[in-house]
């Protein structure tokens, strides 16, 4: 079977380390081939096997890592609360 292509807006991204830990997070999911994320946009580009692994799967490891998967581009102020939260709760710490 051929690969598949499946993209999704993300919520959650705040930093330039946020991609890397997606990318790593979903490369790590069996069936998982590659995975892009492009930053500014908040999207998501993953090419997997439909045979090891679905699209609900892939959510659900989005998910897992913190960054639920949106059905439309985060808004600027959206992802200006995001990083503002990600500020406060790492002063919590």
């Amino acid at each position: 079977m051929k690969d598949a292509v499946y993209q999704t807006y993300v919520k959650g991204i705040y930093c330039a380390q946020c991609p890397e830990m997606i990318i790593s997070g979903l490369l790590q999911t069996r069936g998982v081939i590659d995975a892009d994320v492009a930053y500014f946009q908040s999207l998501v580009t993953v090419t997997y096997d439909p045979e090891l692994v679905s699209e609900q799967e892939i959510c659900s490891v989005l998910a897992d890592l913190d960054y639920p998967p949106f059905d439309r581009r985060p808004s600027l102020s959206e992802q200006a609360l995001t990083r503002i939260a990600h500020l406060f709760s790492d002063r919590s710490r």
